[in-house]
């Protein structure tokens, strides 16, 4: 294939040339209807306000530990399979010293789109649920108290370690 330079160039059109005449049309935008602009305010202020209240200090704001009562080993739970003492610091869950508070319960805190609280889990039978458990790992006592995060994805169960409470 061989390209004619001199007919390619022709049809570049020049800044000089006057613009074509209208035939070719930008295609027409339908303006939104008034119905969408109210939904679309809504939305945007419900979040704006979302957002602000989440700001604000309160109570619920604040990082603090949920304090509970406890079991010596998990009530009913002490000869149950994963849970014999020396496995692991806690079980049932992932655990670590991050989900405490500075007084070794389970860590309440919440924000936009994230909520940690403490839950009562830890209980059998006759026996009322505790939110907390202790328990001994390879000679240390730790308290393993039971919570959730809960964020924008789900919620999650996790247990806060605390060492020698």
């Amino acid at each position: 294939m061989t390209v004619d330079v001199d007919r390619y160039w022709a049809d570049v059109p020049s800044v000089e040339d006057e613009p074509d005449s209208g035939t070719h049309q930008r295609p027409a935008r339908t303006a939104p209807s008034r119905r969408t602009v109210f939904k679309t305010m809504g939305v945007l202020g419900g979040a704006l306000a979302l957002n602000v209240l989440s700001a604000l200090p309160g109570r619920n704001n604040s990082a603090h530990a949920a304090v509970g009562t406890e079991y010596t080993d998990c009530a009913g739970y002490s000869n149950f399979s994963g849970y014999n003492n020396n496995t692991k610091a806690c079980v049932g869950a992932p655990y670590s010293r991050s989900y405490c508070g500075g007084d070794g319960w389970f860590l309440r805190s919440s924000g936009t789109c994230y909520n940690s609280y403490a839950i009562k889990a830890c209980g059998a039978g006759s026996l009322s649920d505790r939110n907390a458990w202790r328990w001994t790992h390879n000679g240390t006592r730790y308290r393993c108290a039971d919570g959730n995060v809960a964020t924008c994805g789900g919620t999650t169960f996790y247990i806060c370690s605390w060492a020698n409470p």
